[in-house]
């Protein structure tokens, strides 16, 4: 069966393999981001082992082979798309840890790791790398480049001016728990409500997170009592 996508206003299906992007001369590092971008718009409306490198080399309007010498394999193009997302999760992050009376409101730094767990896209890549025990799975957890360090340090800066290790571990931990509990829920969540009997909804997802956001919020709550 021909693979289909929408166009955009004309919403004619057309053959994936049919549309190919005219090619054309581009400085190597906006030839690397057009194919990522281009990977981008595959994974919106196909699983990654739906589709292979020349799908998205079809829509980034390359070679197979540029593809390939850019990312080696399909794992390591998928990984890239990943690593690429992860990275720009882990600033949003940490932007908003610089807003004031942030820490007040851990629901607003849960909400931006939930609109990412909303994205199919972002969904869709976890767990293939998670299905298929790809390194690049572990950075999932740890928001790449010890992300999750970083903004658990700043936090613990933000409770004390100077932290104590054991301060900066409690905060970790806690940290750790939430991003497990949200990308847990996200990738689990059918399995799990319907474990309580239930249907899953928009309201349940609110609920989890409200739940979430409320336990962490008491936690922070408790330290910045000390």
């Amino acid at each position: 069966m021909a693979r289909v996508r929408r166009t955009g206003s004309a919403r004619r299906l057309v053959p994936l393999r049919a549309r190919v992007a005219a090619r054309r001369r581009r400085p190597p590092e906006q030839a690397r981001l057009e194919i990522l971008e281009a990977a981008e718009r595959v994974f919106v409306e196909f699983q990654p082992d739906q589709v292979g490198l020349k799908d998205v080399a079809r829509e980034a309007g390359v070679s197979h082979a540029l593809v390939t010498h850019y990312f080696g394999t399909y794992a390591g193009l998928i990984e890239a798309v990943f690593e690429r997302r992860i990275r720009a999760l882990r600033e949003l992050m940490i932007g908003r840890l610089q807003e004031a009376g942030v820490l007040a409101r851990p629901a607003e730094l849960l909400a931006t790791l939930f609109d990412a767990l909303q994205d199919p896209v972002h969904l869709r890549l976890t767990r293939w790398l998670l299905a298929s025990e790809r390194p690049a799975a572990a950075h999932a957890f740890a928001l790449r480049d010890h992300g999750l360090q970083l903004i658990a340090h700043q936090v613990a800066n933000a409770l004390e001016p100077s932290p104590s290790k054991a301060l900066i571990e409690e905060v970790e931990l806690a940290l750790m728990t939430a991003v497990a509990a949200a990308y847990g829920y996200a990738i689990g969540k059918y399995a799990l409500v319907g474990a309580l009997g239930r249907q899953a909804s928009r309201e349940m997802d609110l609920a989890v997170h409200r739940t979430l956001a409320e336990m962490l919020q008491g936690y922070i709550g408790s330290k910045l009592a000390k």
